[in-house]
């Protein structure tokens, strides 16, 4: 969405009126700033600290203020989005699951991965967010799941990246690393439950299509 469109779709005001607390009178200027860089509130949210801080090299002070602020309320809605999944078994075709995984992972420009951690009777436990060094890589984290895994006590694992480049659909390469994660985890009593590849607004499920 350009710079116009997205005053006239009052996104600066929105953005404005959220930053005021801590830019106080340049929010505006601010969230003006945002919007040229990022071109959207929704790429604003998925963007990353770092990036954050990029944008706003120059404003002083208000800049780690800003970055906390857009943070913080953006860890708010993840937490608020997380609340549906609690308590029951996860499940990865249900829409409220698909939801997440597009706020979560659909507007990153950077591919990322999310790992899920689930008990015995698939009930979430807690989760960990790797983003890639790279635009278009973000290999999957062997060591670190299967330790935290064993760390969690979890029994079940539901794994998820996204593909900036704008195709839902799993790559070779995301076959072949899933299938590895499989053979490591399953002799350990943890199961891969799914795969799923995110892109935009569109999700797509390798247990779905099959590929798990």
């Amino acid at each position: 969405m350009s710079h116009v469109a997205a005053q006239e779709a009052g996104q600066l005001c929105v953005l404005a009126a959220l930053l005021a607390p801590c830019a106080g009178p340049a929010a505006p200027e601010v969230a003006r700033q945002l919007i040229l860089r990022f071109g959207s509130l929704r790429t604003l949210y998925s963007a990353s600290a770092e990036a954050l801080r990029d944008a706003l090299a120059g404003q002083g002070g208000a800049n780690l203020a800003v970055v906390a602020a857009i943070v913080a309320a953006r860890d708010l809605a993840e937490a608020a989005a997380r609340e549906a999944m609690l308590g029951v078994p996860l499940d990865t075709g249900s829409e409220a699951f698909r939801r997440y995984l597009v706020a979560r992972l659909g507007s990153r420009r950077e591919e990322c991965v999310l790992v899920v951690f689930c008990n015995v009777q698939g009930i979430y436990i807690a989760e960990d967010f790797y983003t890639g060094v790279r635009r278009t890589e973000c290999l999957i984290p062997l060591r670190p799941t299967v330790r935290r895994a064993f760390d969690l006590d979890a029994h079940r694992v539901v794994l998820a990246h996204n593909h900036p480049s704008g195709a839902a659909r799993p790559s070779s390469d995301d076959i072949a690393a899933t299938l590895q994660l499989r053979v490591v985890v399953e002799p350990l009593e943890i199961r891969l439950d799914d795969h799923c590849v995110v892109a935009g607004n569109h999700v797509a499920s390798m247990k779905a299509l099959g590929l798990l």
